[in-house]
């Protein structure tokens, strides 16, 4: 597991959030009466809740495009049944940084399907693609491609 600090992008995110939430505090608390509050302390108050708050929401992942993203899932399909995640994450690090790995099992019987998604760098998903295509796994030749979005049934 990695440690993530914060970039410089996500601080400058907690700021503004932490900025415009104290701004907004700061107006709405008088609209409450809280008269035995010094106005400093409620200013104090203010900026240390919403501090609080920008921290929580930078800290939370909003990617919810994925369509600019770096990162993409690619299908590895023929998996022998042994085959684990961390089998397949330690065969797909030396491509590029692995984010997930998620080996699809029955809901039924809790078995394998044969079937996995790896969830890595869009740079090292097309070198693994490429040398791991019909390459000996476990016993099985597996094939390796960009995953697609599955179509809804009618």
């Amino acid at each position: 597991m990695k440690i993530a600090f914060p970039t410089f992008k996500n601080i400058i995110k907690s700021l503004v959030i932490a900025l415009i939430l104290a701004l907004a505090g700061y107006f709405i608390f008088p609209y409450l009466n809280i008269t035995e509050l010094a106005p400093a302390r409620l200013v104090a108050y203010t900026i240390l809740i919403s501090s609080f708050i920008a921290a929580i929401v930078a800290v939370i992942p909003m990617e919810f495009n994925l369509v600019g993203s770096k990162e993409v899932s690619v299908f590895i399909g023929n998996l022998a049944f042994k085959a684990g995640a961390n089998d397949l994450r330690k065969l797909f690090e030396d491509y590029g940084d692995v984010h997930g790995v998620r080996v699809m099992t029955d809901r039924a019987t809790r078995r394998p399907k044969g079937f996995a998604f790896v969830e890595m760098d869009k740079k090292g998903a097309k070198a693994a693609i490429a040398e791991l295509d019909g390459t000996e796994f476990f016993g099985r030749d597996i094939k390796v491609n960009f995953a697609t979005r599955r179509k809804r049934a009618a």
